[in-house]
């Protein structure tokens, strides 16, 4: 192995007369002010050994996983009437699969149940949670409405799906009292259940 050897130079600053001390010119009739030059100044050191390296440098990309954002989430049918049966229960999760690779999202997990939908997804931390609902739920309703006409007849709307959503971070499934808790909130909210 070739020892190389290099000798490091160090950049100093001098300031003459400490922090550009100002004088006064005496000569001078209108009393202007004169202020010191700074000057720089190298300093020799001793040298110091550079090892050289005879081996490949490899370069690994990196894990973009590690940064990423998990979250799991959840949308109900605007209509209870609406459930998520049959072919919309078929054609749903690669729908969804669909619009998560289009924004470069990750598609963890996707539940199709008659009365919800919940998926598990990971994002950029950039990503907020609205932002990726909102994408989700424009795309979604999009692809029902336009492949179910008696959908599309019953709801004025282009949302497929009831006002809101359930975002938890994490990529776990919601627990089922969580799930009833929100289906029962936003019934309410829509004026679907009476309050007691």
């Amino acid at each position: 192995m070739v020892k190389s050897f290099t000798k490091l130079h160090t950049l100093v600053y001098n300031v003459a007369s400490q922090n550009s001390k100002k004088g006064i010119d005496m000569n001078s009739s209108s009393q202007e002010t004169t202020t010191s030059q700074p000057t720089f100044t190298f300093l020799d050191t001793d040298e110091v050994e550079v090892p050289e390296s005879n081996q490949d440098i490899l370069l690994e990309s990196v894990d973009h996983d590690l940064y990423n954002l998990s979250y799991t989430c959840l949308l109900l049918p605007r209509f209870p009437s609406h459930q998520l049966k049959g072919d919309l229960a078929d054609l749903l999760p690669g729908w969804l699969q669909q619009v998560c690779i289009s924004y470069g999202w990750r598609l963890e997990f996707t539940t199709v149940n008659p009365d919800y939908l919940q998926w598990a997804i990971m994002v950029p931390p950039s990503t907020a949670p609205a932002h990726f609902m909102l994408q989700i739920r424009n795309e979604t309703s999009r692809m029902i409405l336009s492949s179910f006409g008696r959908i599309r007849r019953a709801n004025l709307s282009n949302d497929f799906w009831a006002p809101g959503y359930l975002v938890v971070l994490g990529a776990r499934p919601h627990p089922e009292d969580m799930i009833k808790q929100y289906i029962s909130l936003t019934r309410r909210q829509q004026g679907l259940i009476n309050l007691y």
